[in-house]
């Protein structure tokens, strides 16, 4: 493979996909589907070769990988198992047992030769069946991530999505090194794991210890920084070659290595965010690229002829949708709620889950380089992956719709845990502030509640919240904000005033339908939209880019004045930053009043 057919493939995919994506913006198409189409036509037109189209995804996938891995926080890994983890594990668990089965269904109908005239020249293995699982099993936080159409934020289920996929991409790391033994024999895989602890011990050691030293080198040069991080993404590389590793494992290691500091470098985090936003077009396109489906030529001429050998190739990959995108999520959300989770939050990041992840596809291009994957499979992977991003795509934008529709049908019954029993909120209370969220904004409200005696109520529907309002506040429900029952128990007709810190657009919505009796504050991230719900009937909006800006404002008028010196000002950012590694506070600390305002 030549790096000239490498380019001369990614300036095919461009020239196609370029004026594709600009149709699919001016008609304001979803860009995700459309660059899997634009893909999918590059494919057809048989251009590229198929060998040169695995390598380009490789090494795609592999920057991708990197810039993703470079957000990690190695000093945040905990070495206790919580609770997403385990949901995470036994998902995996239930639906790569499914996979598996379902594969090898379809091989015994083959065998059994159930379908006329369909057959495979190669029998569908148990090790085959492997890669199905795999497949089914494993979603992804850079397609998940790619496929959002707003940021994620700290709600709950963008919280749940983002810790159930990141396990997925560490098991599916564990599970390239498995693959890249290039056999299911026992040493070789031992090997493997072997030089992944090499690669990911020396990656923390790099980022604990070394990376210090790049950083006083560059002396706050990004151009420094930006080659030093290049260099040691090299580096990784060629490590994982040397030790004939998969260069997925190499670039996530590389990025493990890199210490996250973008306060300082900007420009090169930044720089990298641009990257990455690269190789995810370069991702969907060649996902779409790959696909393969029978000859349109060949369909004119001898239909029969040329439909048998897709029969076993659409029939895994029907299965393997239907895992992904309607097993995957019903399974995700009777676990979650089973954990404590409220309908709303397990149902979504179930809908957040419902695709073949990026790791599945390089899982899948390792097994079919290494001889371990038979082709029909492997397309069967490639379709699947294809057809469920689509999706997905689908179900993130309308999530909210789908979970309504499913709760006015009652297909998710009554909720798990009856709010009575998850509340502390005096009898007969009025005249209250409701604050919907127990973050750091949601905390700070509490604390200023307290300080001027105004009775309130937290509303939280995250369980790991449930011991901090049970030890902090006064009167709190555990709950989702918008069922009847939490409302009615919070007493939200007779409040004062509702406060949510939390950005999103049906919490919002529910809340602007009490306008008339109870003066509501709500979040957005967008300037014309607060615009917007003010008109709708809010109190005041919460846009956090002003109350930065108003923060700042009053930091440096307490620095002009006196009021803090230098030190006491890097005390109060630290404090305001980082709240684990922040000294105390050498002042009072300031407090935000449910006008939006600082109070002292």
């Amino acid at each position: 493979m030549t790096d000239v057919a490498l380019l001369t493939a990614l300036a095919i995919l461009f020239v196609v996909v370029g004026p594709l994506l600009l149709i699919a913006k001016g008609l304001r198409l979803s860009l995700v589907p459309s660059l899997i189409l634009a893909g999918l036509l590059v494919g057809q037109l048989g251009v590229i070769e198929e060998e040169t189209m695995l390598e380009l995804a490789r090494l795609g996938i592999a920057f991708l990988v990197f810039t993703f891995s470079v957000q990690i926080h190695t000093e945040r890994v905990r070495t206790v198992v919580s609770d997403t983890e385990v949901v995470a594990i036994v998902q995996a668990l239930a639906l790569g047992t499914l996979g598996i089965c379902f594969a090898l269904l379809v091989g015994v109908a083959l065998e059994l030769e159930i379908f006329a005239d369909v057959a495979l020249e190669e029998p569908l293995t148990v090790e085959q069946a492997l890669f199905v699982g795999i497949a089914a099993a494993l979603s992804s936080s850079i397609v998940g991530t790619a496929l959002f159409t707003k940021p994620q934020s700290d709600i709950v289920h963008d919280y749940l999505s983002r810790e159930i996929d990141s396990f997925n991409d560490l098991l599916a790391v564990f599970l390239l090194l498995v693959v890249s033994a290039g056999t299911f024999a026992l040493d070789p895989i031992a090997t493997q794991l072997g030089y992944g602890v090499i690669l990911l011990a020396t990656a923390i050691v790099v980022n604990r210890y070394l990376f210090g030293i790049v950083e006083r080198l560059a002396r706050g040069s990004d151009e420094a920084m930006l080659v030093s991080i290049v260099a040691l993404l090299i580096v990784f590389l060629a490590a994982a070659e040397f030790l004939e590793t998969s260069i997925v494992v190499g670039a996530f290691a590389a990025g493990l290595a890199v210490r996250n500091n973008p306060v300082e470098y900007s420009e090169v985090f930044n720089g990298l965010t641009s990257i990455q936003e690269f190789f995810v077009a370069i991702f969907f396109a060649t996902v779409g690229a790959l696909v393969t489906l029978p000859s349109p030529t060949a369909v004119v001429s001898d239909p029969t002829a040329a439909f048998a050998p897709f029969v076993p190739v659409a029939t895994i990959a029907l299965g393997l949708v239907v895992l992904t995108v309607v097993v995957k999520p019903i399974v995700t959300g009777i676990l979650l709620v089973y954990n404590g989770y409220d309908r709303r939050s397990a149902t979504v990041t179930g809908l957040d889950l419902d695709h073949v992840g990026e790791f599945s596809v390089i899982v899948a291009i390792e097994a079919l380089v290494l001889g371990l994957l038979i082709r029909p499979v492997f397309y069967a992977i490639i379709l699947a992956a294809a057809v469920s991003m689509i999706l997905s795509n689908l179900t993130h934008t309308y999530d909210e719709e789908i979970y309504g529709f499913m709760v006015s049908r009652g297909w998710l019954g009554q909720p798990y845990h009856d709010v009575h029993d998850w509340n502390s909120v005096p009898e007969n209370i009025s005249d209250h502030v409701i604050i919907v969220g127990y973050g750091r904004q949601g905390r700070r409200l509490v604390e200023f509640c307290e300080e001027v005696n105004q009775p309130y109520v937290v509303i939280e529907n995250n369980p790991q919240a449930l011991p901090n309002l049970r030890a902090d506040c006064d009167a709190y429900v555990f709950g989702d904000a918008i069922e009847p029952e939490t409302a009615g128990v919070a007493n939200l007709e007779d409040s004062r005033l509702v406060i949510s810190t939390v950005e999103s657009k049906p919490l919002t919505e529910y809340f602007l339908s009490f306008t008339d009796t109870v003066d509501v504050i709500v979040r957005t991230r967008e300037l014309p939209m607060a615009a917007e719900l003010i008109e709708q009937g809010a109190t005041y909006v919460i846009v956090p880019d002003l109350l930065a800006a108003d923060q700042l404002a009053d930091s440096l008028e307490a620095l002009l004045s006196g009021e803090y010196d230098l030190d006491g000002l890097r005390t109060e950012s630290m404090r305001e930053l980082d709240v684990e590694r922040a000294p105390p506070s050498p002042s009072a600390g300031e407090s935000i009043s449910y006008s939006g305002e600082r109070v002292r």
